[in-house]
């Protein structure tokens, strides 16, 4: 059922933006999945690189892949657009610089026919050039049911600590995603957060699978963990957007202690990787200004070792806290 001849076609979409370094190397590890009954959406998001000429190399070799050219709008818009022209029975979003597993897919569309799930989450490690840094998540370490559906209610107060903010560490159904209405917003940074999110919330059906199937490229300067002084609010509307949507949905109140949690993690992890002067500024007088109490956080929700320098931080202190941050181990 689940060999070369499979029926279920499984989307994979690509945004691409200036990622000729290692596109090709990327590309390869789809095109080689064992499971091949792919269709492979490609979204050119305005590169100005060789990327469209690698895209349409590859378009020639193998007719799975489809190459669509958008105005540069950012990594969420070009995902959006891959997302309509999808025609999959499960979907999955992929980053042009990362690697997966061979095996990859074919164990994923196994395991969510037979557990009828909405979204299958897994696990990635990192690596720099060709060498495996280490295991960075793992379900296994997540306090949550392995291998086995569950509804996303009964992991309420831990839900966005265990399904992280990313898509491309999940395999979604995706009639659910049509059906969930829910879109990455139009940001150029932290432009997932609030679909990751917000569609774990509207699942019926999760499955947290033990298995470490992307390599997760670092030391990517062009990647939005390397352009972390950029765009440094949008950070604070996803969890603005993230905020609203649950209010919307009326439940709040259910996932509000993950969702606090997930508020203090994000702004401190941001803080943290902002070497900028005025950047920072920026971002910490929204959070003392605004964020703080738009998304109802409280020190309570911070992890220990963030609790200095959000204080420091929320006393006004903004040169000092940087240090406090380097502290941390």
């Amino acid at each position: 059922m689940f060999g070369k001849d499979s029926k279920t076609l499984v989307s994979i979409i690509i945004p691409v933006y200036n990622a000729e370094d290692y596109l090709e190397e990327s590309l390869r590890s789809v095109l080689n999945q064992s499971y091949k009954n792919l269709e492979i959406i490609c979204v050119d998001d305005g590169s100005t690189d060789e990327s469209p000429a690698l895209l349409q190399k590859l378009k020639q070799c193998d007719p799975r892949v489809k190459v669509i050219t958008v105005e540069n709008g950012g990594a969420g818009v070009a995902r959006n657009r891959g997302m309509e022209e999808a025609k999959g029975d499960y979907i999955y979003f992929f980053d042009a610089d990362d690697v997966l597993n061979k095996n990859m897919i074919r164990i994923l569309v196994r395991t969510a026919v037979k557990h009828d799930t909405d979204i299958v989450l897994f696990g990635y490690y990192k690596f720099d050039k060709a060498s495996k840094i280490h295991v960075d998540f793992s379900p296994k370490t997540l306090k949550v049911p392995l291998n086995k559906a569950v509804a996303p209610g009964d992991i309420a107060d831990r839900l966005f600590q265990a399904d992280h903010g990313m898509p491309w560490n999940k395999f979604y159904n995706l009639g659910f995603l049509r059906d969930s209405g829910v879109k990455f917003q139009a940001l150029k940074n932290t432009n997932d957060e609030f679909f990751s999110r917000i569609t774990t919330v509207s699942a019926g059906r999760i499955l947290f699978l033990q298995k470490d199937f992307i390599g997760y490229r670092v030391g990517n300067k062009s990647s939005l963990r390397g352009n972390a002084g950029k765009n440094v609010l949008d950070c604070t509307r996803a969890m603005y957007a993230i905020h609203d949507e649950l209010k919307e949905r009326r439940v709040f109140d259910k996932y509000s202690d993950t969702y606090k949690k997930l508020v203090g993690y994000v702004i401190m992890l941001k803080l943290r990787a902002i070497d900028d002067k005025d950047a920072f500024n920026d971002l910490a007088s929204e959070i003392t200004g605004k964020t703080i109490k738009y998304c109802e956080m409280d020190e309570d929700h911070l992890e220990e070792c963030y609790k200095a320098a959000y204080r420091v931080l929320i006393s006004g202190d903004f040169a000092n806290v940087k240090s406090e941050l380097e502290r941390i181990k």
